[in-house]
């Protein structure tokens, strides 16, 4: 704009010396050279106007070159949106480098946690990920501490997830140490204390409190070894006559903002499959 407008002052300074030199030489309104002089005065008034119309752009320039900013503007903000969502994705990604790293077989799909519903006593929460990229029923969904629930159902772009805390999900599971083994399932008692059982073990079995409960594998919808918490306490089972561990999971699952969905790993649905599931 500064290139214009520079353009545009030449004539006009020009017209002004003219102007200026046959002002004074004109003394007289009636002279010939006052008449000459009005005459040549508006002549130059006439062509410097012309020059500077010619050297200013246009109004049709000026709003082409006004569309183009707003176009580049608009691709530059688009180009912005897309880093800092690919650093968004990355960072998510990163949370489960050592989950992949220790086990290459997972095919992991990070996701945000979209929606709760409040009606559910059981912390259940929807991840925007679904079967467009290759979610399932039943996938194991873990954050990078350890499982959390399991997919109860998937459409396009979504899915559903069920928690540990609920009575819902059902899950074989092994103390680290001992191999005691166990089922993991939630109740309506413990669940509102975000607290799970692990229920069938033997009486007097080797398992304490503060022991590490793990998935075992078992069934083939869980890969082996997922964190599902800490023992709390071990109760009596007197409706069962066993033994049950109260399991406090080391996620705070009511309040989990991310989680990701392990859609493949060595094993998947090899018990199942056998058996005729």
């Amino acid at each position: 704009m500064d290139k214009y407008k520079k353009q545009s002052r030449i004539p006009l300074i020009i017209t002004l010396i003219i102007v200026s030199v046959m002002g004074v030489l004109s003394q007289s309104e009636n002279s010939p050279i006052s008449a000459a002089f009005s005459a040549a005065a508006r002549g130059l008034f006439s062509l410097s106007v012309q020059a500077a119309r010619q050297d200013s752009p246009s109004y049709e320039e000026l709003q082409s070159e006004n569309k183009a900013l707003k176009s580049e503007n608009a691709a530059l903000r688009s180009q912005l949106t897309d880093f800092l969502e690919t650093k968004s994705e990355n960072a998510r990604l990163m949370k489960f480098y050592g989950l992949k790293k220790k086990n290459p077989s997972y095919k992991i799909k990070p996701a945000k946690v979209i929606s709760r519903d409040p009606s559910d006593d059981f912390g259940s929460f929807t991840l925007d990920v679904g079967k467009a990229e290759g979610v399932r029923q039943n996938d194991p969904v873990v954050t990078e501490n350890g499982l959390v629930g399991r997919v109860a159902r998937a459409d396009s772009c979504t899915c559903l997830v069920r928690t540990i805390l609920s009575p819902d999900t059902k899950v074989g599971a092994a103390e680290l140490k001992s191999g005691e083994t166990g089922i993991v399932s939630g109740t309506a008692e413990f669940s509102a204390d975000s607290l799970t059982l692990m229920k069938g073990l033997k009486r007097n079995c080797g398992i304490r409190k503060g022991d590490l409960i793990v998935t075992s594998g078992m069934g083939g919808f869980y890969p082996p070894d997922l964190i599902i918490g800490r023992v709390t306490e071990i109760r009596f089972n007197a409706f069962e006559a066993s033994d049950c561990a109260v399991i406090e999971p080391l996620d705070d699952i009511e309040r989990l903002d991310s989680a990701a969905v392990i859609t493949d790993f060595d094993g998947k649905g090899e018990v199942s499959e056998k058996n005729g599931d």
